[in-house]
């Protein structure tokens, strides 16, 4: 029972990472559309939105917005070496793909624009993209959880009938 119990568990831990993954895309794609918020409508600067997104956002990405917005707008560091090094950090625990990271990772690349309207278009582009990969996660995640229980569980019966 305790191995068909451990295989069931070590399917479902890794269900919970497809569903940790989803939540932290959707996390970005809602960070995006606050950003473009910002930037167009209150006509903020990029760090000046980052901190009003550390008041509003939850973790993992609020200290890193504090951070990045104190480093930048008080200390007059480089935007996107700062960008990357805390960005970075938070996402090098989290169970995104190499792909993924880049959504949140290349944003400074992105606005190489000075003017607002500009750096609205571009996070427009970025949240495309971001939707494309959520609907094509979303439709992927349904059935593989059942495969991958299946084949946990599957596996835990075949291991277990084997040691005996």
């Amino acid at each position: 029972m305790l191995v068909i119990i451990g295989c069931g568990g070590f399917a479902a831990s890794i269900c919970r990472d497809g569903a940790r993954r989803l939540f932290l895309l959707k996390q970005i794609r809602i960070i995006y559309e606050n950003l473009k918020y910002y930037i167009a409508y209150q006509k903020a600067a990029v760090p000046e939105a980052l901190r009003k997104l550390s008041e509003n956002n939850e973790e993992p990405f609020k200290r890193a917005f504090e951070k990045i917005y104190g480093e930048v707008w008080e200390e007059g560091q480089n935007f996107p070496l700062t960008w990357q090094r805390h960005m970075g950090e938070i996402l090098e625990n989290q169970p995104l793909t190499k792909k993924e990271k880049e959504f949140i990772l290349d944003f400074p690349s992105h606005l190489g624009f000075m003017e607002e309207n500009a750096q609205a278009q571009a996070l427009d582009g970025l949240l495309r993209e971001i939707n494309l990969h959520i609907e094509a996660l979303e439709k992927e995640q349904k059935s593989k959880n059942k495969m991958i229980m299946s084949l946990g569980v599957g596996a835990g019966v075949l291991i277990s009938i084997l040691l005996l």
